[in-house]
């Protein structure tokens, strides 16, 4: 293991929590490095340990980070957790924040296929693009955690204070899996289907099964598969540790979509100096609500990380 430096990181992605034999669960977060301008992948996080160091989505932290053992993915940091401190508070979803958003991202490759071209050359795992069409989304049971996953998160974790130990609830399975299947902007595109891991789509299953226990369905379906893909979505994908080719979409990143202007469709942001197409159709989200989500609370194991 190498030395630890100082990163300061724009956080962009926080996936729903998983069991994990050695830290009980751990979150997948991702951003960017803001000196590399470079994404980064963060482990471990786990993240509702974390008690007064919760980041949140699109707010920068500084932290001491180094290579971790047994994850030769060049964008993979081991984060000293300790050492988590915040720079600033998050960006807003405002029309200003956004830009300052977008202009930290790096730029987005062109389509998936692009993504998983690079990563057979020089094992980029990951990256963030438009799909060109969002075709539908995908609701499917759950495979539910193995006894061995179970025992993890029963399992008394190392400098765990005890208040905090009761005070936490153990980590819910969502019972459903939630995939995008989805076309991109690139000759190359057949159609692909991908899982979605980011925690929003999991809080939004528990929010609302519980409000509308026999609506909860067409209440994903309107945000997800209508009104997300309205704005001008941006998918972030990452690779799971011992399956380089296998990608799962681990954030998603939405502006406001296009303003129709005297009939001509027109992108509200010039985004990183490109535009391109718009994902979709549909009623457009009047805010994002999506940083409020997360204080404890995910799917089925996909080995994000190796388990240490």
């Amino acid at each position: 293991m190498g030395v630890y430096e100082k990163r300061r990181i724009l956080v962009v992605v926080k996936t729903y929590p998983n069991p994990s034999r050695t830290y009980r669960e751990t979150v997948c977060c991702a951003g960017v490095d803001l000196e590399t301008h470079r994404w980064v992948r963060m482990y471990p996080i786990t993240f509702r340990r974390l008690v007064d160091r919760q980041f949140k989505k699109y707010q920068t932290i500084e932290c001491l980070a180094t290579t971790p053992r047994g994850d030769n993915r060049p964008e993979s940091l081991r984060i000293d957790q300790r050492s988590i401190a915040f720079v600033d508070d998050p960006m807003p979803a405002s029309t200003r924040g956004w830009r300052r958003r977008m202009a930290l991202l790096p730029a987005p490759a062109r389509s998936l296929d692009e993504i998983k071209a690079a990563q057979a050359v020089d094992r980029t795992s990951l990256g963030m693009f438009r799909p060109n069409r969002i075709e539908s989304l995908v609701i499917e049971k759950a495979k539910p955690w193995t006894e061995r996953q179970k025992a993890s998160l029963r399992q008394r974790s190392f400098g765990l204070d005890e208040d905090l130990a009761l005070e936490m609830r153990e980590l819910e399975q969502i019972p459903w899996t939630f995939s995008y299947r989805f076309r991109c902007d690139d000759e190359r595109c057949t159609s692909h289907e991908l899982q979605i891991e980011d925690w929003e789509i999991g809080e939004s299953y528990r929010k609302w099964s519980r409000i509308n226990p026999k609506g909860w369905e067409q209440m994903i379906r309107q945000r997800y598969e209508v009104e997300l893909p309205a704005r001008d979505l941006h998918l972030v994908v990452g690779n799971q540790a011992k399956h380089h080719q296998a990608f799962l979409i681990i954030g998603l990143v939405r502006p406001p979509g296009p303003k129709v202007d005297g009939g001509n469709v027109q992108q509200t942001f010039d985004l990183m100096g490109e535009k391109g197409p718009v994902a979709g159709r549909g009623v457009g989200l009047e805010a994002e609500q999506a940083d409020a989500l997360g204080s404890d609370q995910r799917d089925e194991s996909l080995e994000l990380f190796p388990d240490e």
